[in-house]
């Protein structure tokens, strides 16, 4: 697929058409200002050096740009999903690192939009802590447990 954004007529405003769900996005630039968060801010996985920004016990195993929305999204926050960049502490560029997500957490004045969330600190630690409590986190997990215990119910074949 293509990523692209097309003008809506007599408006202001761009949709991203890539996305499952169209989102309507500022066209005049404001959100060169916002807050990005990569993957790999919050990848376990991940050294300091490498980009990880929060301690290793926080943190959570391969996030996806997508989790990281969906936890965005329950918080109510301006957000802005870029699926095709790359952070650029990333050598292999693989795709299930691509993208990231722009967040806007404070108005013009400086208030948070979310009391909850008032850095972007606290916004990769919040993220983190509920990563794992996602319907399709526990999914994966629950898969590859299954796939994990059919290999070891096989009986060896062999010389006795």
């Amino acid at each position: 697929k293509q990523w692209y954004q097309r003008r809506v007529r007599d408006t202001n405003y761009f949709i991203n058409t890539n996305l499952s769900m169209a989102q309507v996005l500022p066209g005049d630039g404001e959100e060169k200002t916002w807050n990005c968060i990569y993957p790999a801010y919050i990848n376990s996985n991940r050294t300091l050096k490498r980009g990880r920004r929060i301690p290793k016990e926080v943190a959570v195993e391969n996030p996806t740009y997508q989790e990281i929305a969906d936890v965005i999204k329950s918080l109510e926050l301006e957000h802005l999903v870029q699926p095709t960049k790359h952070y650029s502490r990333e050598g292999d560029r693989d795709l299930w690192q691509l993208g990231r997500v722009k967040v806007n957490l404070m108005d013009d004045s400086g208030t948070p939009f979310n009391e909850a969330v008032q850095s972007k600190v606290e916004l990769m630690r919040y993220i983190a802590e509920m990563i794992p409590k996602l319907k399709s986190r526990s999914d994966k997990t629950r898969e590859l447990q299954l796939a994990g215990n059919a290999g070891k119910n096989k009986k060896k074949k062999g010389k006795k």
